[in-house]
């Protein structure tokens, strides 16, 4: 398994990513850093995830799909391409606490990214309570 840690507002994002990963997908995580360094906590019901988890997905293809997570968050584009981006801009709140500029992706790359996902979440909901604030049934 290859993994990747992405800064959404990088310019090189989409190139980073490509290079990375030139083709398949596997499972793309979001989280935000403060400006030390640090990932921002999410209070859940069953505890404080402290690695900030905002979003659990799969993708097929990165390139396709974490572009389309980018284009949806980003206050350039109005773009509805994607359920989180979609949760995010509607909360004011959770865009002034979890800043754009300060998201980053996490790439895990594998063969059945919808396996990894699910495992991925169940874990999540298993320590939590509920999944991730921007995942559907977060």
């Amino acid at each position: 398994m290859k993994t990747g840690n992405y800064r959404i507002i990088d310019k090189d994002f989409w190139y980073k990513i490509k290079n990375d990963f030139p083709i398949g997908g596997g499972v793309y995580e979001l989280y935000c850093m403060n400006k030390y360094g640090k990932t921002i906590p999410v209070n859940r019901m069953l505890g404080t995830d402290d690695e900030g988890l905002l979003y659990i997905g799969k993708a097929g293809s990165f390139l396709d799909r974490v572009i389309e997570l980018k284009k949806s968050i980003s206050p350039d584009y109005n773009s509805r391409g994607h359920e989180c981006g979609a949760r995010y801009k509607a909360s004011k709140g959770i865009q002034e606490i979890y800043p754009y500029e300060n998201l980053f992706v996490y790439l895990t790359s594998s063969e059945n990214e919808r396996i990894l996902e699910i495992e991925k979440l169940n874990g999540y909901l298993e320590k939590f309570g509920e999944f991730p604030p921007l995942n559907r049934m977060g």
